[in-house]
């Protein structure tokens, strides 16, 4: 009797109801014999609704029975279950399908084609309102809108089909689907005539393009309609971001948030208008981004004066865009600007850029300098103009030389001080001779009093010692910038005795020349009847108050002294000397 409690009775399989001449036939598969007690009987019931009450029609007490016949059923709707009864008291019985007396099954309602991260697709559907389906055939519709079945599916809930043999990537990919149940003579569920596809993205990236161009086609036949179209995107594998949401009636967006290089993943998704929650993929498009990219940036970082007075202009610049020249101008005004170089840049694009300007003249003023980066796709960038340092240099008084000079000019770059550097030209170079900590001064006098045995020529440069910050290309360095050389020629200064002793303390006569570098030196002595009876072209060489090595006499001699300063003026001085003796 515990046994009996504890039975848990099958039932039997109602295979189908197929209607005949206006009957309803129902069939069922039998069920095996239960050791818990002896066979009753099928018990068929029924109902004009799915939801009840149902009555009991009959019960065949055959064992072997599969079929039972419901006379003139067919005109009227039913529906049917099938269970089973032993002499076992107390056992539970379970019941069979329920079915309905249709001629095919309800079309079932497509959910919508979805294609899935790994590349297959993922076709839904409702499961079909007829209960006595058994199963699915799915339908891939042709170009030609030929249907072709391409498999089954089945259980009555089993609504979801992955195709993991055609390639969204290559065309939108149109499904629908047919409802059938197991009766040979009913007819399967007409297919579904709002057939779905899955959405078809495409990319186009052309070289000269700041977008990449998305276009996919329209989600149609969606339950309710599309609400909006997202694009979705992935860089380098990170996590994917709505980029941009358009309404229904838009099949395209240009992205322009990326770099060349870039590896992207991109989908588009229809979202249901009547469940925003219910969303549909396209395609996943992976590729890197191959376009012209504009540099970024470009500065002049450096603008300096070389010793033979060409002006060296330095630049950094994006190098990972792809530049196809460079084009440096130049102004005296910085509003009138001239071309002065082209280059032409062949991969790889260097990071830094140069030029020798030889056609200047930065002493007598300064000159102003930008750098324009081209793109293959004859895009364009600017960088900020930097000015170069100009120094003039003028003997102001005896002994003393003004310097004047332009403070320097680049962009981000401030002058943490400025040295000044003078050249004796006696072969010690330049040497260090004021720092300024400051960038405003500009002026400043130099003595040279202290150089009188020097030959008279001073040359000077400006240094600025500047912080140059550039964020946006990761640069910051401590640089040096020079001016321009600036030279003078301190005119000779001429001490001529007008005396001399014969065999005395001041025993011969010779001119002392201050900053003489003479050039072509002459030095004549006449006597009073216009006579020369002395010459020399030694600057070091003195007259001792003789004529052809014998003592003349006392009294006044005539001399005549000619030379060529080092700034190229004529010298020439004439005077009366007194010979005297003791």
């Amino acid at each position: 009797m515990q046994l009996c409690m504890a039975q848990l009775i099958p039932a039997p399989r109602l295979n189908c109801v197929e209607n005949s001449a206006g009957n309803s036939i129902l069939t069922w598969t039998t069920v095996p014999a239960n050791p818990c007690g002896a066979f009753v009987g099928y018990l068929i019931y029924e109902s004009p609704a799915i939801g009840g009450p149902y009555t009991l029609d009959t019960i065949f007490t055959d064992p072997n029975a599969t079929s039972w016949t419901d006379i003139g059923a067919a005109n009227n709707t039913s529906f049917y279950y099938v269970r089973d009864s032993f002499n076992c008291p107390a056992a539970t019985y379970l019941t069979s399908d329920t079915i309905q007396n249709e001629s095919n099954p309800k079309t079932p309602v497509i959910e919508g084609v979805d294609v899935l991260p790994d590349g297959h697709v993922q076709f839904i559907w409702d499961p079909s309102t007829s209960p006595q389906t058994r199963y699915y055939v799915i339908y891939l519709i042709t170009a030609n809108g030929q249907h072709l079945a391409i498999d089954t599916v089945y259980g009555r809930f089993n609504t979801s089909w992955i195709d993991s043999i055609h390639d969204p990537t290559a065309t939108s990919l149109q499904y629908t689907v047919d409802a059938r149940d197991s009766c040979l003579l009913n007819q399967p569920s007409a297919f579904n005539t709002s057939p779905q596809q899955s959405i078809f993205a495409q990319y186009q990236t052309a070289h000269c393009d700041k977008a990449i161009k998305l276009t996919w086609s329209q989600y149609s036949n969606l339950p309710g309609g599309v609400h909006s179209y997202e694009v979705f995107v992935s860089k380098g594998g990170g996590p994917y971001t709505e980029v941009a949401s358009v309404d229904s009636l838009t099949f395209n967006y240009d992205f322009p948030d990326f770099a060349d290089g870039d590896s992207l993943q991109i989908y588009i998704v229809a979202v249901s208008a009547t469940d925003t929650n219910h969303v549909l993929h396209s395609n996943y498009m992976r590729f890197t981004a191959n376009v012209i990219k504009p540099p970024s940036y470009i500065y002049i970082t450096n603008i300096t004066v070389d010793q033979t007075n060409n002006i060296d202009v330095t630049w950094l610049v994006d190098n990972k865009a792809k530049i196809r020249s460079f084009e440096v101008r130049n102004s005296e005004d910085n509003a009138s600007y001239l071309i002065v170089n082209i280059q032409n840049v062949a991969p790889p694009v260097p990071a830094n850029g140069y030029y020798a300007d030889s056609a200047v003249q930065p002493q007598y003023e300064p000159y102003y300098y930008d750098v324009t980066a081209f793109d293959s796709c004859s895009g364009s960038i600017v960088a900020p103009y930097a000015e170069s340092i100009s120094l003039t240099a003028t003997l102001s008084d005896y002994y003393e030389i003004s310097l004047n000079w332009n403070p320097l000019h680049i962009f981000n770059a401030r002058v943490l001080r400025q040295n000044l550097y003078r050249d004796l030209g006696n072969g010690t170079g330049y040497q260090l001779i004021k720092t300024f900590n400051d960038s405003t001064t500009v002026f400043y006098i130099d003595s040279v009093y202290q150089y009188l045995n020097e030959k008279g020529s001073f040359c000077y440069r400006i240094e600025a010692i500047y912080h140059i910050s550039l964020p946006l290309a990761n640069f910051d360095s401590i640089m040096s910038s020079y001016s321009n050389i600036a030279c003078v020629d301190h005119r000779p200064i001429i001490y001529i005795p007008n005396a001399l002793v014969f065999n005395g303390t001041n025993n011969f006569f010779k001119p002392r020349i201050i900053f003489g570098d003479p050039v072509g030196y002459t030095m004549q002595i006449y006597n009073r009847y216009g006579g020369r009876i002395f010459e020399t072209h030694d600057v070091n060489e003195g007259w001792y108050g003789t004529d052809g090595g014998k003592p003349v006499q006392q009294g006044g001699y005539t001399y005549l002294i000619e030379f060529t300063a080092s700034d190229g003026t004529k010298i020439e001085r004439t005077g009366i000397v007194m010979l005297l003796r003791k």
